[in-house]
């Protein structure tokens, strides 16, 4: 599923006056009572953001990937400051090099990370930076310093990240966006202090970790090195300053740890495949680039290379010229989830659907609510005209992937072809409300309501949403 760029007056929305429903319980961070906000109505702020993001830009929503870096992000959270983990990831759907970490635990990258980190602990040195700046509050400390509005920051930030988004593809909006933008991005990039704050912890928490910390210095040499050659600075580097004297500051401080006994996981470079065929111009030239790595490199760029070979012909629907690309990867790591997906859509794109269901059924039975297995099997099911099947599958994953908008829009269209219309406009509604288009979100509810006259339970359940979702149209808006 991929969404259109949507870009509103967004730029203009970021400098005007931003209404709360109710001044009184959702005071402003730094206004003029002193009153600072607190946590919950820190998260509300943060979740807010997240859903007017996802409003105006596409997400990359690749279940592999999604699980990858949630997984990711919770190896390094518990060795950090972090005392709330309650965080939410977003991978923004852009070949553009850019992080960003929102007051109310969320992070987010964009999908050309992937790209630009040669290695896991170099992906895991960005994100250890961004979870310090949420530690420490950075940004939100700011607001609180200031005497700008909450919401006009985080619009702000917003428009930051747009920005950064679309630069690649749309340079004109971008230059138009950023006579207005960068006035306010330059208050809302991070302080040298702040930085070097985060750098050091950062450090500590990809130690910790059990990870190299080197890493992160080697990483910022690469942007920084990459960024002398750039036709357009890395957005990445606006909002985080980099300098010759932190990177040396950087790499100084790292060589006093130990060296990280980390041994790397071999998906990290799997979703790298799946992000480097998903930019390239065309799956075929994509496959002739996979070949050629396939012969030499370390074992895990060998694993990568085998691994773009089979998606990228499977996605030309040419799998035979993969086959043995194919038994390679089985004979590495048949049990690997990402390995055995692959191996179902080899499958499905050879017209063998029936045994892509069978292995994929074999290990959800081994992996009981496993995410990305799941949505490959409901797809294949839907093919296959088995919609129950798929839908029993799909409404199984709500209850720990609620915030994930492609599994309700997945599930929604699996309600249709099941013919259960009423859990059709329910998914529908969690959709349009977690993309930030509450007003359709409560349309879908209110025909929900009326396909549901007599089923009293389901009944309180989509008015109980109605109310939540009326609350949630009431706070911040950018």
């Amino acid at each position: 599923m991929r969404k259109k760029y949507l870009i509103p007056l967004l730029f203009s929305l970021a400098l005007s006056p931003v209404s709360h429903a109710d001044e009184s319980t959702l005071p402003e961070l730094g206004d003029s009572s002193g009153a600072i906000i607190t946590p919950a109505q820190e998260q509300a702020l943060g979740q807010a953001w997240l859903r007017s993001l996802r409003s105006q830009l596409p997400t990359y929503a690749d279940p592999l990937l999604t699980v990858y870096i949630r997984d990711l992000i919770y190896k390094l959270a518990p060795n950090s400051e972090l005392q709330d983990h309650n965080l939410t990831t977003v991978v923004v759907d852009s070949n553009i090099l850019n992080a960003f970490a929102v007051p109310g635990g969320v992070i987010g990258v964009n999908a050309g990370l992937f790209l630009y980190a040669q290695s896991e602990q170099e992906m895991a040195g960005v994100l250890a930076h961004e979870i310090a700046h949420l530690s420490q509050r950075h940004f939100a400390r700011r607001l609180e310093e200031s005497k700008m509005h909450t919401a006009l920051n985080m619009a702000g930030i917003l428009a930051s990240v747009i920005i950064a988004a679309t630069a690649g593809s749309d340079a004109g909006v971008a230059a138009l966006a950023s006579t207005q933008a960068y006035s306010i991005q330059e208050q809302l990039s991070y302080s040298r202090q702040n930085e070097q704050e985060a750098d050091r912890l950062g450090l500590e928490t990809l130690a910790a970790s059990g990870m190299e910390p080197r890493a992160m210095s080697t990483m910022f040499e690469k942007m920084l090195r990459n960024s002398r050659y750039a036709q357009q600075f890395p957005e990445y580097l606006r909002t985080h300053p980099l300098t010759e004297s932190r990177v040396s500051d950087t790499a100084a401080r790292a060589a006093n740890y130990p060296a990280g006994l980390y041994k790397e996981d071999p998906d990290y470079y799997i979703v790298q495949s799946r992000v480097l065929l998903h930019y390239a111009k065309n799956a075929e030239d994509a496959f002739n680039l996979f070949k050629a790595q396939s012969s030499g490199g370390t074992e895990n760029s060998r694993l990568a290379a085998l691994y773009g070979q089979v998606i990228s012909a499977s996605k030309v629907e040419r799998p035979q010229d993969a086959k043995e690309a194919m038994e390679q990867l089985l004979k590495i790591d048949s049990n690997r989830i990402s390995i055995v997906i692959a191996y179902a859509d080899w499958l499905a794109a050879s017209k063998r659907n029936d045994e892509a269901i069978q292995v994929l059924r074999k290990h959800l039975q081994r992996n009981p609510g496993n995410y990305p297995l799941s949505m490959d099997l409901a797809r294949l099911l839907n093919q296959q005209g088995d919609h129950k099947e798929a839908e029993r599958l799909l409404r199984g994953l709500t209850a720990s992937y609620s915030a994930e908008p492609s599994l309700w829009y997945e599930l929604a269209e699996t309600h249709g072809l099941a013919g259960s219309i009423a859990e059709l406009h329910q998914a529908r509604a969690e959709y349009f409300y977690l993309t930030g288009n509450i007003s359709k979100a409560t349309q879908q509810l209110r025909q929900a309501l009326s396909k549901s006259e007599g089923n009293y339970q389901r009944m309180a359940v989509i008015q109980k949403r109605m109310k939540d979702f009326a609350e949630a149209g009431k706070e911040f808006k950018f």
